[in-house]
């Protein structure tokens, strides 16, 4: 899959490789990024492909920090019945690979690396007639997450945009046997894999305004039953981004079979995305959990230098513009992502 940022028509289906989609920040694990284009925002697809034959390589680093909850509110939504959880901050990030394997079919993959800094859960707890409710430190979680391998088909032809169909899947490739300091298995929304196969089903489109492009995306991630009986909910990523480019347009993307001539200019792009990220309630043994699951709408500005070389290098701050997590996640305060690619 790839991304986007710069203007539309003119941004070189190869130039500024880098992963796009940030993690979605409801339950503590990756969705699809994408790697292999250069669409306008940084958490929004657009619909460019690799020209067959070529590849290129990306790195994204996400760091999310929720909203602190002091051990009181843990502990009350504990004698709730609700085990809450907060954490100092989750980092999210990933390498990838796309490959052109036609001027219209571009296949990528990525691996994630997460690191869940000083988490913490609120329990509910009898001995005898005496009901105890506490937080208890569940320690830094990190490892390798769960790898993803993603498709982009290109429907339209030409320049000025278009229309991309996405597939894929989520590979049960993380870790889900991390244990707390006191010896028992974290919860699988706490480890760094899930244990499930997840399908990936999206579409992407391109427009030119002429001063900007405008890109949008949809990805719908199916989430699977996978480590303890447990299904983290299904999830949604669909957003729209402007982008702009400072410096020389060069667009040069010929139709399939046609020879590509391609000049390559040192440029800055500045892009701004709204993104909503919808994840669903999580069952456990076929029991729902209430208060799992939610909604955050994101805006991300940002800035991204492509060099002469067609290496990229991008940065973004998102901020939450609207948010309703249930009780058992905090809600989200602040993101911070930086990515690079190189395409060949």
């Amino acid at each position: 899959m790839n991304r986007f940022l710069t203007t539309a028509l003119l941004r070189s289906a190869a130039p500024s490789l880098v992963l796009c989609l940030a993690a979605p920040a409801l339950a503590d694990h990756t969705g699809p990024t994408g790697v292999g284009s250069s669409g306008g925002g940084i958490d929004v697809q657009g619909p460019e492909t690799l020209e067959a034959g070529h590849f290129a390589v990306g790195a994204r680093v996400s760091l999310t920090v929720p909203q602190d909850r002091w051990d009181a509110e843990l502990e009350a939504l504990a004698a709730r019945h609700i085990h809450a959880h907060n954490t100092d901050s989750n980092l999210d990030a990933a390498i990838g690979v796309a490959y052109g394997v036609t001027d219209r079919l571009t296949i990528s993959a990525e691996v994630p690396f997460i690191r869940r800094e000083r988490l913490r859960e609120g329990e509910h707890s009898h001995s005898g007639d005496v009901t105890t409710n506490e937080v208890v430190p569940l320690g830094s979680v990190s490892g390798i997450g769960d790898a993803s391998v993603l498709a982009k088909y290109r429907v339209t032809s030409g320049e000025g945009g278009g229309l991309a169909l996405i597939g894929g899947i989520k590979l049960p490739t993380g870790g889900t046997h991390a244990r707390s300091p006191a010896g028992e298995r974290l919860e699988t929304e706490h480890q760094t894999g899930t244990g499930s196969w997840d399908p990936i089903l999206g579409a992407a489109f391109g427009a030119s305004l002429g001063w900007a492009a405008l890109d949008g995306s949809v990805i719908y991630q199916f989430s699977g039953r996978g480590a303890q009986m447990t299904g983290l909910g299904d999830r949604l990523q669909a957003g729209l981004a402007l982008s702009h480019r400072f410096g020389p347009s060069e667009r040069h993307h010929a139709e399939e079979g046609a020879p590509h001539e391609h000049h390559h200019h040192a440029s800055w792009d500045v892009f701004a995305s709204t993104a909503a990220e919808w994840e669903g309630r999580q069952t456990i043994a076929g029991a729902v959990e209430r208060e799992s699951g939610g909604t955050v709408v994101w805006l991300t500005p940002g800035v991204r230098y492509n060099m002469a070389s067609e290496l990229s290098i991008a940065a973004a701050v998102g901020v939450p513009l609207w948010q309703h997590i249930r009780a058992s996640h905090p809600d989200n305060g602040y993101r911070l992502i930086l990515s690079l690619g190189r395409a060949f």
